[in-house]
């Protein structure tokens, strides 16, 4: 059994498999729980190694798929686990942020140098250099919340021995179309500058995906911690307030979310 990474959020775009001619022979069944495993137990083995191996080898082109049977319209459609992909982006992420003397413990020149040269041959060789996947450490990031409508969206809750873990699904033009507005709204009357980054990020994002694409959230084993709250419907009011004009409404919203999130941040620290 590999270590539990039960902090992981994730957010993934589900694309029909039929656009994809090299998965035409693929066998499409639910596989989620199985890759799931085999790319914990090789991150296990790459942070017991010496030195240290930071990023991942494998797993580019291996699929997860949501089957047609837990669809609505009855398509097939899969996410990439591009564990090597994401791994060289954090990599990147960690160099701008971390001193030389600690990104040289966790990540060695030789892990780094490696990392950089399988980077660069993969934007110079690839058709395909979309990225399927995001993900956050304990907390949903508010910007995510904007692709969402709770009370319109597919929910899904399962209970097991493991706890309980959500799923919240949505068509790709309804999250398209939610996150250009708040995009717009945000760029247009909000001061929050990573939330105006961020906004326009994922709007362009996910448009460069299928039309007929899902979108999914996935609270993972933060989903006894993170559902149900009220972080759905602040972030909500929060730019409903600034397209209304309303802007102490539009506050009051954004310090009700920022005081749940320091409560969040202290249960991270603790853990």
């Amino acid at each position: 059994m590999s270590y539990s990474r039960d902090y992981v959020v994730t957010l993934r775009i589900f694309e029909p498999t039929v656009v994809h001619s090299e998965l035409q022979d693929e066998q499409v069944g639910d596989n989620r729980a199985r890759v799931e495993e085999q790319v914990s137990s090789d991150a296990d083995q790459r942070l017991i190694s010496l030195p240290p191996s930071p990023v991942a080898e494998s797993f580019r082109n291996t699929p997860i798929f949501l089957p047609a049977s837990q669809t609505s319209d009855g398509v097939d459609r899969y996410c990439p686990a591009q564990e090597d992909i994401r791994g060289w982006e954090a990599l990147e992420s960690l160099t701008e942020h971390t001193s030389k003397a600690t990104l040289d413990i966790i990540a060695p020149k030789s892990a780094r140098r490696r990392a950089a040269s399988r980077r660069a041959e993969w934007l110079q060789d690839a058709k395909d250099t979309r990225v399927f996947t995001r993900v956050s450490a304990w907390d949903v990031p508010p910007s995510w919340w904007l692709f969402f409508s709770l009370s319109e969206d597919q929910i899904i809750t399962n209970e097991s021995d493991a706890g309980l873990r959500v799923l919240i699904r949505t068509d790709i033009l309804a999250a398209s179309a939610r996150m250009e507005w708040a995009a717009e709204t945000v760029a247009d009357k909000s001061k929050v500058v990573d939330m105006v980054e961020q906004t326009s990020i994922l709007a362009q994002w996910v448009d460069s995906f299928d039309m007929n694409s899902v979108l999914e959230l996935d609270l993972g084993g933060m989903s006894d911690v993170l559902w149900p709250n009220e972080a759905p419907e602040l972030v909500d009011s929060w730019a409903t307030a600034l397209s209304n004009d309303d802007p102490e409404s539009a506050v009051a919203s954004f310090q009700k979310y920022a005081a749940m999130w320091e409560q969040l941040n202290l249960y991270a620290r603790s853990s």
